[in-house]
């Protein structure tokens, strides 16, 4: 998926070559894996783990970071998670960065009055840990809006959100919206009319069971006309994901370096 936007992966790690080549071809890792056996590079983008004193087995490692790095050496973007647990999947920065989901990736669609709404993840699949990403894509009718942000309390502003206890954190972002001058209640809203598409991303909790689960939530929102404001809604989703079994790719790698070594894991 990755690949067909023209971007290439490569992960770095103060490992050895020798770990790093085993590490490959157990799990058949088909990007490169590149040693940094004195943490120089890491060093260099300011991302060492200073929590870990010199002296101890994993001195050197860096915090988790991905970074998207044009042809001119540049960096894009930067993708940082809690921990060694968690992970930003492909599928996320694919979604972000180029607007696309997987074609596996399951999208319900949800319509009410002049609005409708279809909601989807950037993939049908993820470990536990992984940020996903997701969108929704909004379609109103002519003459019609739904609200934005900055609002007064007594307005709805559009959005997205999951209340799934597998989810650590959130977030969803939407467009500018435009101001609208309402003559009738003397004030200039936020909206948005026509087609819009907003995209977030999710952190899945760690450890979570593998196989299928429900991420459910909701989108919320109110549409007015020139001539009617309805009353706030709250559309409820469900998605489905496949949660697929855990590979500990840092303890693996971690007992391989300690093997290499002559020390126990």
């Amino acid at each position: 998926m990755i690949e067909r936007q023209g971007l290439r992966i490569a992960a770095i790690s103060y490992d050895s070559q020798e770990v790093l080549q085993n590490f490959a071809l157990k799990y058949q890792i088909g990007f490169p894996l590149l040693s940094d056996r004195d943490s120089a590079v890491i060093r260099s983008f300011g991302i060492l783990n200073t929590n870990i004193a010199a002296g101890l087995r994993a001195h050197g490692v860096p915090h988790p970071v991905e970074y998207l790095i044009a042809e001119d050496g540049k960096v894009v973007r930067k993708y940082f998670v809690p921990n060694y647990q968690h992970r930003v999947t492909a599928s996320a920065v694919v979604l972000r960065e180029f607007g696309v989901a997987s074609d596996d990736a399951q999208v319900v669609t949800l319509r009410s009055g002049a609005l409708t709404v279809e909601v989807g993840l950037s993939s049908a699949k993820a470990f536990a840990g992984q940020e996903l990403g997701f969108f929704a894509k909004f379609n109103l009718e002519a003459g019609w809006h739904v609200y934005g942000a900055p609002l007064p309390e007594a307005y709805t502003t559009t959005s997205v959100s999951f209340d799934s206890p597998q989810i650590v954190r959130q977030f969803f972002d939407l467009p500018s919206a435009v101001p609208l001058a309402d003559g009738v209640l003397k004030e200039t809203l936020p909206v948005y009319v026509g087609s819009f598409r907003g995209v977030g991303s999710l952190l899945l909790r760690f450890p979570l069971d593998e196989g299928e689960t429900i991420l459910s939530g909701h989108v919320r929102f109110q549409q007015c006309s020139e001539t009617i404001c309805e009353a706030p809604e709250a559309l409820p989703f469900k998605l489905r994901l496949k949660l697929e079994p855990f590979m500990d790719a840092t303890r693996s790698m971690k007992v391989r370096a300690s093997q290499s070594q002559g020390e126990s894991a």
